[in-house]
């Protein structure tokens, strides 16, 4: 009995040192990709940060959209920029916009374009400005009379005050066209202010 005791013994101690010098086989993955049991790497770092989200997916912040009123335009004064070169123009915020995304702003040096959109626009009209210079033009299809998109265009200067009107028609019983207000823009930028304050409403 002692014998084989000894035999055993001496077999156990001599494949120890084999089996040390095994590799590690990583455990099976499982259907979503991940190892199965607990991680080797718990204090890893994630190359996004740790939240998951890779650069420029969903998880990656929206870039922000300049404030006129919190940084304004230089003051400078330019002529109205030509339609070609709208294309890649800078989004600002509105200090107000009730248009329910219906209108956009763009801006390209001190010059704001405003787009909306809606149905059966009709008209545009000034009712009121200190310095002028708008630009408007009605999106409207070969043979309709009406429109459905809007572009106004003015410059945004210290000291300028104006209220323009973006007015939608609609069919009458007896074919006359009624007029009703879809948007008005407001812009004011006055002496004391840091920036000027444009609204959509």
């Amino acid at each position: 009995m002692k014998k084989l005791l000894w035999i055993g013994t001496a077999l156990l101690g001599a494949l120890a040192p084999a089996q040390a010098a095994e590799p590690q086989i990583a455990p099976p993955a499982t259907p979503d990709g991940a190892a199965a049991g607990p991680r080797a790497e718990t204090g890893a770092a994630l190359p996004d940060g740790g939240d998951g989200a890779a650069g420029g997916g969903e998880g990656a912040a929206a870039p922000a959209v300049r404030a006129l009123e919190k940084a304004p335009p230089a003051p400078e004064r330019t002529p109205r920029p030509a339609m070609a070169e709208w294309d890649g123009a800078e989004p600002v915020q509105l200090a107000r916009d009730k248009s329910g995304a219906a209108c956009k702003a763009r801006m390209r040096r001190e010059w704001l374009r405003i787009d909306c959109t809606a149905h059966s626009l009709a008209a545009v009209r000034t009712l009121g400005a200190s310095a002028g210079e708008e630009w408007f033009r009605l999106d409207q299809k070969n043979g309709e009379e009406l429109a459905s998109g809007v572009s106004v265009v003015f410059p945004v200067r210290r000291g300028d005050r104006r209220v323009i009107e973006i007015l939608t028609g609609m069919w009458a019983y007896r074919g006359e066209l009624g007029i009703s207000t879809s948007f008005v823009i407001s812009e004011q930028w006055l002496d004391g202010d840091a920036g000027p304050l444009v609204s959509v409403l």
